[in-house]
């Protein structure tokens, strides 16, 4: 008697055992839960911290002596300047602290030269439209399609019939 014919289309795939884990379970079924909870901590970290520089918790002597007498002396001395803007620093443990008072100097007027050819310009001259930087007439480009002004980092040269500039935002 000969063998029964295999009554299955021959795309039957076998069924197979898969182990799914821990990792799979939070990437998938448990994804918004897991993303929730890392968002409300990440929130409530961020406003703790808020509420630390508000109140001047988080002011913190940047060189490693102490003294008493040091600390007073530099906590009144930024209590009585509040009203200036300053640029924060961060400490080596990860918070943020209030400068040291330094001398302010004024910075010397720079000659602006030509991002292209890096000559000296002695006049204003018009900037890049797409990155402002300063350019002399020898290397500004202008746009075959917006009109716009370029530098030759912000714009290509395409040779078709004739050789057009296009800028990167019509590119």
């Amino acid at each position: 008697m000969p063998k029964r014919t295999f009554p299955f289309d021959d795309s039957f795939i076998p069924q197979a055992k898969i182990h799914i884990g821990n990792k799979e379970v939070e990437n998938g079924v448990m994804r918004k839960d897991k993303m929730k909870a890392v968002y409300d901590r990440t929130l409530n970290l961020l406003f703790l911290g808020a509420k630390n520089v508000q109140n001047n918790n988080a002011m913190e002597k940047m060189d490693t002596g102490s003294g008493s007498q040091t600390t007073t002396h530099h906590h009144h001395h930024l209590t009585t300047d509040t009203s200036k803007l300053h640029q924060m620093l961060l400490t080596s443990r990860g918070t943020l602290a209030k400068p040291t008072v330094t001398s302010v100097r004024p910075t010397p007027m720079v000659q602006s030269a030509c991002v292209g050819c890096h000559r000296v310009l002695s006049s204003p001259r018009p900037s890049c439209t797409y990155c402002e930087c300063k350019l002399c007439d020898t290397c500004l480009r202008t746009c075959n399609f917006c009109g716009g002004t370029f530098c030759p980092k912000c714009s290509l040269l395409v040779y078709l019939q004739e050789e057009k500039v296009v800028c990167l935002s019509c590119c």
